[in-house]
Formats: structure tokens, sequence, C-alpha cells
């Protein structure tokens, strides 16, 4: 049966669109405050910060697939995700709350306690999922330039492919993940199928969009950094068309990675 359904793309729009959007939001908060991670090298414009950020991913995902292989050891998969929501939501609520860390403490309590006391409903996954994607790609973004950025998402892209089509571990981490509804996903369902969306897939286009509205060169940084979105998204749409209709397993990066890149050249050679 042919997955394509229509309701997917809604559902990919609204989701990209309040991820990116809020995403976007924290960051010009971030920026008001001050507020960003400090770079390995001392130099966010040093290109090494993207080798430095490659190898915190390569670890992590070791790291998950260490642990999905041992059934006793999947709790600590849970204390990850925690660990994780609790870092990147109060990013989020303490950017629009930066006086107030007693009722960020106290919104983050709620939350984390409505997501585990309803471990299996996706929308709540959904919901933690998002909320982790703003905060780490903004967070993310404006604490590297621009430069080591696109050297960063290159890189995770071609890893990326190897992940999918050669070494294939990439697929069953995907789709150990969704079984144990962790919100390293993001779920979409529709009558059809249900298709899911990695994490990476919309925090790395926020991560290149918060580095060019933060660190960008160019004459109207805000603009590029819509258009670099807006091209990540038709991204997203082909590859969710491709696997659709081939039912294949397809990563979604490389595709969002080669139209922004051609983005950001196209607006610094015409002058944006």
């Amino acid at each position: 049966m042919n997955w394509l359904d229509k309701k997917v793309f809604l559902l990919l729009g609204i989701v990209f669109v309040i991820g990116e959007g809020l995403g976007l939001l924290v960051a010009n908060n971030l920026i008001a405050l001050g507020i960003k991670s400090e770079p390995l090298t001392g130099n966010m414009n040093n290109p090494l910060e993207a080798i430095y950020l490659i190898v915190i991913i390569l670890l992590m995902t070791s790291l998950i697939l260490v642990l999905l292989k041992y059934k006793k050891q999947r709790k600590f998969l849970w204390l990850f995700e925690f660990l994780a929501v609790f870092a990147t939501g109060t990013i989020v609520l303490g950017s629009f709350l930066p006086y107030d860390d007693l009722l960020v403490l106290a919104i983050m309590i709620i939350i984390l306690a409505v997501r585990y006391t309803h471990r299996e409903n996706i929308f709540i996954r959904d919901f933690v999922g998002i909320i982790a994607i703003a905060g780490a790609g903004a967070v993310i973004g404006i604490s590297f330039g621009l430069i080591p950025v696109i050297l960063f998402v290159i890189l995770l892209s071609i890893y990326d492919f190897i992940a999918v089509f050669k070494t294939k571990h990439m697929v069953e981490l995907g789709k150990k993940v969704t079984k144990q509804n962790l919100a390293f996903t993001i779920a979409m369902p529709t009558k059809k199928h249900t298709f899911e969306l990695g994490n990476g897939d919309l925090v790395i286009p926020l991560i290149v969009a918060s580095s060019v509205f933060a660190n960008g060169f160019f004459v109207n940084n805000f603009l590029v950094a819509i258009l670099c979105l807006i091209g990540s998204f038709i991204g997203l749409v082909l590859s969710i068309y491709i696997v659709s209709t081939k039912k294949i397993a397809l990563p979604a990066l490389p595709p969002q990675t080669a139209i922004m890149v051609i983005i950001i050249g196209l607006a610094f050679l015409i002058g944006l």
C-alpha cells in the first residue's frame, strides 16, 4: 500500500513551523540576554568547532545504540531523555522568564510529570521533543560561527548517508527508539502510516538558521535564516514523498543540507 497521505505534509508543516519558530524566538531572546555556550577552542569561527560537534554526535549515538542493545539498560535512555528535555526546556523557558528560576523549575516539573505519567502518548512525546529541538537548536546555533556550522552540517550529512545506506545503524536506532516511544523522534500519524522524523532533521536547520541570524555576514541575516528554513522544509517534503512512495529508509539531512548550502551561497553572491 502506498503510504502517501496529504495529512503527513500538513502535520510536518505544523511541527516545522512551531519547532523552528519557537527556536528562533528562543535564539533571539538568548542573544538579547547575552547567553550562549562557550566554544571549545575559544573561537566560535574556528572550523575545528565542527569536529568537536561531530564527535559529540558520534559519542551520543554510540551511547544510545549500546543502551538499546541491552534491555536491562534501556531504563537509562529514559534518564538520558529526562536530562535532555530538562536542560533544553530550561533554556527555552528561561529565555522567556530569565529572572524567575523558580517558575521555570515549576513549569518543567509539571511538563516532565505529565510526560512520565503518560509515556505511551505520542503527542506528549512530540511536545517535549519540540521543546528539546527549540532549546538545543537555538543555543548551539548562536554559539558557533556560520563557517563551522556549515562544515558541521556537511559532515553530519555524510555521516547520515553512511549510517542509513552503509552501516544501517541509524535505521536500527530509529526503529528501537520509536518502539520505546522516546522523544528522540517526532511522530506524525496518518491513517495509512505513522511517519517518524528524527529530531536531528529539525535541530540541524534550526542550528543553521540561528547561526545565520546571530552570526551571519549578510545584509539581512534574518531573511537568509528564514530562506534556509524554507529550503530545509522543501528538503523534508521531498524526503517524505520518496519514503512514502518507495517505502525505503532515507536520510533527510543530505537534501536539507544541500538546499541550505545553496541558499547561503546564493545569498552571499547576490548580496542579501
